[in-house]
């Protein structure tokens, strides 16, 4: 049941129905019901990895609330130095709690995505002395949505313990928000009392509230079929012949590859929205134009904005807070007279674990560990030299606030993506580094109209829609980046032109989307993580 197929269309009717016919204070166990049937087509008797790591974060969290009211009974009985004592004991309880809790949850998690990793690596070393196979290859089925899961159960515990909210009491109320259907297939990583707080009221069935989730899904449609999977297409081809092409044709190779993960991901993550919002809930914003950025950490502040967000509150405030981090920030306040090294040194520490859980988040394999790592070095090395830049840039009659010199950055952020795209779709590491010095040595642009970049099913009037698509994704970003509101703004528009783009966005992805033929049926790519 993809979220692009009619049976998922279906499902969310069905839902709806219930939804809105049964008593208000149903509706959140509508959704717990809906939610786990859609978890159960998927994974059937996996569907116990789920339930089991919502009961761990359960109870753990629920452990870690009943020793905080100790502590605040013990308060008002005890005197000063005993109370110390018993917070200093209840502190140590707390921290075993979670610690057993959180090597539990990602235990499973690791075990499950990452033993044949490990273990291939421990098999490599142990062959170069001549040992036989070390640790046994199993072939696993992954849980759907695992990666997402646990991070979000990870999350609530980890609030709870920092004393953000009390535990949750009901067991099927935390269910809901690990297993809500819209976001536990790619998220986006929505935190427990933004969710929580919004499964608790009432909601009424409202036409405006369907229009604008219907537009939304539909819009995700859009994105998905019509040009997510045909830019599929054609990067599948040009890569499974890269070693017959020249450094252009694998540009736009590259080029097509971050156009189909944008509007593959970003374009699920507008139907997933859209669907929550029929129900009244409001998902976290997961995308904000990203290749308007002007720098690499700006684009991560634009693009998956609640991964990067969950990393720099759970990783790198845990390593920031760490007594390793403590000793780092102290040599370097030692041994550096640099005050840019004082500062650089001990954020470097703390991001590159931050950089690579963000990494091997995505995949068990070291091209996803290198795709973390790069963009820890493009940031380091950008603040190691800001220091130098700032003092160039003010020596120059170069003005930052320029729009030529915005647009530079601009420019250079998309190059510098792109090449963080290479290492990401390609199957190896040695396979990437082969096309970037491809791309950088072996200009060839007669393959561009000679036939080379020829894909089996592709003519060139899928490149036109590419490209057509490009620009209304162009339009709408550079209206949202100046803060148009689009759905509201077409809301205030005449009826009958409301309707034009409500049709032209329908019959357009029925038409232009793909389906069957030459195009299989392409699934969602961040699903896969």
């Amino acid at each position: 049941m993809e979220y692009t197929s009619f049976i998922y269309i279906i499902f969310i009717l069905i839902c709806m129905a219930f939804y809105y016919a049964l008593p208000k204070k149903c509706q959140w166990a509508v959704l717990l019901v809906a939610s786990l049937a859609f978890y159960a087509v998927f994974s059937q008797v996996l569907t116990v990895f789920i339930l089991l790591s919502t009961l761990l974060v359960y109870l753990g969290a629920r452990k870690i609330t009943s020793l905080d009211a100790d502590v605040k009974k013990a308060k008002k009985q005890l005197e000063k130095p005993e109370f110390k004592q018993f917070k200093a004991k209840t502190a140590k309880k707390k921290n075993g709690v979670i610690s057993v809790v959180a090597v539990l949850d990602i235990g499973i998690l690791a075990v499950l995505k990452y033993c044949n990793f490990f273990g291939s690596i421990i098999n490599g070393v142990a062959s170069l002395f001549k040992a036989g196979q070390v640790i046994p290859v199993f072939a696993l089925i992954l849980p759907l949505g695992i990666s997402y899961y646990t991070l979000m159960s990870v999350s609530y515990i980890t609030d709870v313990y920092r004393g953000k909210y009390k535990a949750e009491k009901n067991y099927f109320r935390l269910l809901l928000f690990v297993s809500y259907f819209p976001h536990i297939m790619e998220g986006p990583f929505d935190r427990f009392d933004a969710l929580d707080e919004q499964f608790r009221q009432e909601h009424k069935f409202s036409y405006e509230q369907m229009k604008n989730g219907a537009l939304l899904i539909m819009f995700g449609f859009f994105k998905k079929l019509v040009i997510a999977d045909r830019a599929g297409v054609i990067v599948s081809g040009l890569f499974e012949k890269s070693d017959s092409l020249g450094g252009t044709a694998i540009f736009l190779a590259v080029l097509l590859y971050t156009l189909q993960l944008y509007a593959d991901f970003s374009g699920c993550i507008e139907i997933v929205s859209g669907t929550s919002e029929l129900f009244g809930i409001k998902l976290a914003e997961n995308f904000r134009q990203p290749f308007f950025s002007r720098s690499v950490n700006e684009f991560w502040r634009r693009w998956h904005i609640t991964l990067g967000t969950f990393l720099k509150d759970y990783v790198f405030y845990s390593v920031a807070t760490s007594s390793g981090f403590k000793r780092v920030n102290a040599f370097a306040k030692k041994h550096f007279k640099s005050d840019n090294l004082k500062r650089v040194v001990p954020a470097a520490y703390a991001l590159f674990f931050v950089w690579f859980c963000n990494g091997i988040w995505h995949g068990a394999s070291w091209k996803y560990i290198a795709y973390g790592l790069y963009y820890y070095i493009l940031m380091m090395l950008g603040e190691f030299f800001a220091p130098i830049f700032d003092k160039a840039f003010a020596k120059s009659k170069i003005s930052r606030e320029s729009k030529a010199f915005h647009a530079f950055q601009i420019a250079r952020t998309f190059i510098l993506v792109n090449i963080g795209m290479l290492i990401f779709r390609s199957e190896t590491l040695k396979e990437s580094a082969a096309m970037l010095i491809k791309i950088l040595t072996s200009v060839n642009f007669a393959q561009l109209v000679n036939g080379g970049i020829a894909v089996e099913g592709i003519s060139y009037k899928d490149y036109v829609v590419l490209a057509l698509g490009v620009c209304v994704l162009l339009v709408i970003g550079l209206l949202k980046e100046k803060g148009h509101d689009i759905r509201s703004e077409l809301d205030g528009k005449p009826l009958a032109l409301r309707w034009t783009v409500y049709l032209v966005l329908i019959f357009a992805t029925i038409i232009l989307g793909v389906y069957g033929g030459n195009f299989e049926n392409a699934g969602m790519i961040y699903a896969e993580f």
